[in-house]
């Protein structure tokens, strides 16, 4: 059995599956994730042990290579909701205290990440901006599916802040003509 060390150092088991899970909900295509969850498991076959890191500098790597849009919400994600911020080859600062950049606005973070529904909106505000000039439909789409996964799976935004943050999200999709966001399970604070 392979053994994940995270950052805090506590070891967990490597599971194919929960890195597929994760793919998915950053957007990959099956085939992608199932590629890349492969390849993984390939290279973890003959280990004791891998780094949550390591994981992800590859994981980030090969979705540059195969679908770049995911890798951008991939790293999108991980600055909104997990305040970490990817420089090149997936490797990323985390910022458990302090000062970090959420959107087009610098504000306190104390490890929560994004919060409440208004900085949702603001987040969407950031991303108008960046459609100005030029970025991409793929990668708005992959933007705003990272951003509603992640709300859908903060623990600490309460249920009432999940709709506000929902609706504005949906509200977003549906100004660019697309279709609004469907739950599949009600939502939980």
């Amino acid at each position: 059995m392979v053994k994940v060390t995270k950052r805090s150092g506590r070891e967990e088991e490597y599971l194919s599956d929960k890195l597929y899970i994760a793919l998915i909900n950053a957007g990959a295509s099956e085939e992608v994730a199932r590629q890349i969850v492969k390849e993984m498991d390939e290279r973890v076959k003959n280990r004791e042990k891998i780094s949550t890191d390591e994981i992800r500098r590859y994981v980030l790597t090969r979705l540059q290579q195969l679908e770049p849009e995911v890798a951008d919400a991939w790293q999108f994600y991980d600055r909104i909701f997990k305040g970490r911020i990817t420089f090149e080859n997936g490797k990323a600062i985390v910022v458990d205290k302090g000062r970090l950049y959420l959107g087009r606005k610098v504000k306190d973070f104390n490890g929560k990440g994004l919060e409440n529904s208004e900085q949702v909106k603001e987040i969407l505000d950031e991303i108008k901006e960046d459609m100005e000039y030029g970025l991409s439909p793929k990668v708005v789409n992959a933007r705003l599916y990272a951003l509603f996964m992640g709300v859908l799976h903060k623990k600490d935004m309460s249920e009432s802040e999940k709709e506000k943050a929902i609706k504005y999200i949906n509200e977003f999709r549906e100004s660019l003509g697309w279709k609004p966001y469907e739950l599949k399970y009600p939502l939980k604070g």
